[in-house]
């Protein structure tokens, strides 16, 4: 018993160790850029974040770009905002502390699932892992936060809780790529593993729990039917522009859209040591299960992958958060079964290699705007015009501006409300004064243009150009200037 205990102690350290590793590795950026965010998705997060609050508790008339977003991460975030807490911690150090807490709370169901040894080498895992902290340089929200979700109705199920339902819809409503995964990995997990007699028994089971609680009750049930029913007027139209007119672009096979995220090549080559603990921990498995919820995620998110299947790059992140438990199984059990130092000395050789290599990665992720930019984009709202239309005439900062003026008209190069062509745009940019014009004409007044280090040193002399235009008027503002020539 005490050598157990003694165990347990010793578990429990190494655990809090890898904690504070995992902690460190996503709070660094906080300590070296402050608040200024690593990637483009902080300005529409904050965007939709403002706009859900701003109508609680009703859906926004939002734009067609903005309609691809599903409505159930901005029903979470509303209820925490009217508490009081400002948006500026959503897209500032609670994401830092939400994707270590998920980090946390997978390696502690895996840890109640397999043991608390293979949960603490999870958790080491999450810190090895570049995809992940990928996903958190673009502030992936809704693919985190449908993964935190995925993962508890994996545990649900397999304890058969009530509570799997909540968290099923909760999936769907939030990320339609994560929920079409769940989609596939539950329909061939019935198929797997229930005959429809046991199915019809525990939907009659069910049944009678609920008759014997008084659930059935006629206002119980008119109750539900009335939530139910005043969800779907208000979120359909939503959940139409999410989830439904991506489905044609999942029958492309090879040719479908690959989605904003690296080539899963870079991370072979990357973190290519903990793929291959995580292949090796999955192969293990096989030998105590088959078919399990766990397993059959990994093997889908595979498949998106490797056909090259509807945004297959960013299902990488899917197939790299379910291997990491099997890669932390796999080093529980490699430590255990290979009782020769020299082995020993080798796995732990390779686990510091592919650290070193992570953090390095990590470490050379940096923003996509400097500070004093950014600086200047939250300082805007008080200067302009509720109805000014503020063009940047990059993408970098056109993002960032399109959350922090949330009520502004914002555009940018095949951004939001600026809808010229690519040609259109290279004629604006590139032309001459005279090309220029019809297109200052087309504005509407008043209409100022965001002018950024990054434009100037991209377009060098021909941004000089641009800004000699005549139809741009300086302002008192270094970074704004003021279109002149209107129709």
């Amino acid at each position: 018993m005490k050598a157990r205990t003694h165990h347990d102690i010793i578990l429990w350290i190494i655990g809090f160790i890898f904690f504070l590793l995992l902690l460190l590795k996503f709070t660094i950026p906080l300590l070296r850029f402050g608040s200024v965010p690593l990637g483009y998705d902080a300005g529409i997060y904050r965007y939709l974040f403002v706009h859900y609050e701003n109508v609680f508790p009703f859906v926004p008339q939002l734009p067609d770009w903005a309609k691809e977003h599903p409505p159930g991460l901005f029903f979470l975030s509303t209820l925490l905002l009217q508490t009081g807490i400002p948006v500026e911690w959503l897209t500032g150090w609670l994401w830092n502390v939400f994707v270590v807490g998920l980090g946390c709370v997978l390696s502690w169901i895996i840890g109640k699932r397999w043991g608390a040894g293979v949960g603490v080498a999870t958790l080491l895992c999450f810190s090895l892992s570049q995809a992940y902290y990928d996903g958190f340089v673009v502030m992936y929200w809704k693919t985190c936060v449908a993964l935190l979700l995925m993962a508890l109705t994996f545990h649900f199920l397999e304890r058969r809780s009530w509570w799997a339902p909540v968290t099923i819809a909760a999936v769907l409503m939030t990320h339609h790529q994560t929920g079409l995964l769940l989609i596939l990995v539950l329909g061939t997990w019935f198929v797997r593993w229930f005959r429809r007699e046991l199915v019809v028994r525990e939907v009659l089971r069910g049944i009678r729990i609920f008759k014997k609680k008084g659930y059935l009750r006629f206002e119980y049930v008119s109750l539900g039917l009335a939530v139910i029913g005043l969800a779907l007027f208000y979120y359909i139209p939503v959940i139409q522009e999410a989830i439904f007119r991506h489905i044609p672009k999942l029958l492309e096979g090879w040719d479908a859209p690959g989605g904003s995220f690296p080539e899963p090549s870079f991370y072979i080559r990357l973190t290519g040591i903990l793929l291959l603990f995580g292949i090796a921990g999955f192969v293990r498995s096989l030998k105590e299960e088959r078919g399990s919820l766990w397993q059959i995620a990994v093997l889908w998110s595979a498949v998106f992958v490797v056909f090259h299947l509807m945004f297959y790059r960013r299902f990488y992140l899917q197939l790299d958060f379910f291997l990491l438990p099997f890669a932390g199984l796999f080093l529980w059990w490699a430590w255990h079964r290979f009782s020769n130092i020299h082995i020993r000395v080798l796995l732990v050789a390779l686990v510091l290699l592919q650290g070193v290599v992570s953090f390095r990665a990590a470490w050379q992720r940096i923003p996509n705007v400097d500070a004093a930019t950014f600086h200047v984009i939250r300082s805007l709202p008080s200067g302009l015009p509720h109805d000014a239309t503020i063009i940047a005439l990059e993408d970098q900062t056109a993002i960032l501006l399109r959350g922090w003026l949330p009520f502004h008209h914002v555009g940018g190069p095949g951004l939001f409300e600026l809808s010229w062509s690519e040609e259109e745009w290279e004629n604006f940019l590139l032309g001459s004064p005279a090309e220029r014009r019809p297109y200052f004409e087309r504005l509407k007044d008043p209409t100022f243009f965001f002018i950024s280090p990054y434009f100037r040193s991209y377009y060098g002399e021909r941004a000089e150009t641009f800004l000699r235009d005549p139809c741009l008027e300086r302002t008192e503002h270094p970074y704004l200037m003021y279109s002149i020539c209107f129709p």
